[in-house]
């Protein structure tokens, strides 16, 4: 026997329709959340990146003898050992007597190195085009730029 609604759909079919389809964006919407985190976190560890390198440097720049900037390179004296700290790639890496290789800030586009008085300014930009800066003195007098 058929009746005159069969093809029509229940209001059952429809409220278990409607429960997968609400668990299924209920899921969704964690997996979006983090996707468009994970752009966000990646700036925040540019951030935390920045500062332990600040740290770094400002303990190896107030110690040093010497500081110059020759070919955009930060040369720094110390004792007998020649630092240098440049652009390496989309790094910013440390070589100690032109050995070595310790990568020190990832993820950068520039950098620029200036030596002002007893002082020396360090400007970085990085791949998503915020800027960093630093200005680091020296507890020793050094011998003036000429």
């Amino acid at each position: 026997m058929q009746f005159p609604n069969e093809k029509a759909f229940t209001l059952l079919e429809v409220l278990f329709a409607f429960s997968i389809f609400t668990t299924i964006i209920f899921f969704m919407l964690p997996v979006f959340q983090i996707v468009l985190d994970h752009k966000d976190s990646n700036k925040r560890l540019q951030e935390m990146e920045w500062d332990v390198f600040c740290s770094q440097v400002k303990k190896e720049i107030r110690i040093v003898s010497k500081a110059q900037v020759v070919s955009g390179r930060l040369v720094l004296t110390l004792n007998s050992d020649t630092i240098y700290y440049e652009k390496y790639g989309s790094n910013i890496r440390r070589q100690v007597n032109s050995s070595g290789h310790e990568t020190l800030l990832q993820n950068v586009a520039s950098v620029t190195f200036t030596r002002v008085n007893n002082s020396v300014k360090i400007s970085v930009i990085d791949i998503w085009g915020r800027e960093y800066s630093v200005r680091v003195y020296s507890y020793i007098e050094w011998v003036p730029v000429i």
